[in-house]
């Protein structure tokens, strides 16, 4: 979905130093109209492979953020209840602190299936 020119062309507009890591459409290929950020990304996409790729760029950096923002909605939940913002900072250090503390009784053991 994100996988555009507009998209990497807007990143490198406000972030020139940023490593871009989009996962490419299978049904991209590489030519020299596309941005070149898109184009290294999607030839070391298919050159190293899916599972070597988001190794490489640390794709799952990202599934660990959402993975931690999702538990946080679901256990304290989906909204801020303070309107002012110094209440909403306390009120999310107080989320993450029971979060935290969740985290020191245990976590389930994951591991990859296939």
């Amino acid at each position: 979905m994100y996988d555009t020119d507009a998209v990497f062309e807007t990143l490198d507009a406000y972030f020139p130093l940023a490593n871009i890591v989009i996962p490419p459409k299978d049904n991209t290929f590489a030519d020299e109209s596309h941005h070149p950020k898109r184009m290294t990304n999607l030839i070391s996409y298919f050159a190293l492979g899916v599972t070597r790729w988001q190794r490489f760029k640390y794709y799952g950096r990202r599934n660990v953020s959402e993975t931690a923002m999702q538990r946080y909605k679901t256990i304290i939940g989906p909204k801020l209840h303070s309107r002012k913002f110094n209440n909403q900072q306390q009120e999310m250090l107080i989320g993450c602190s029971i979060l935290n503390r969740f985290t020191q009784l245990g976590m389930p053991s994951s591991f990859r299936v296939a």
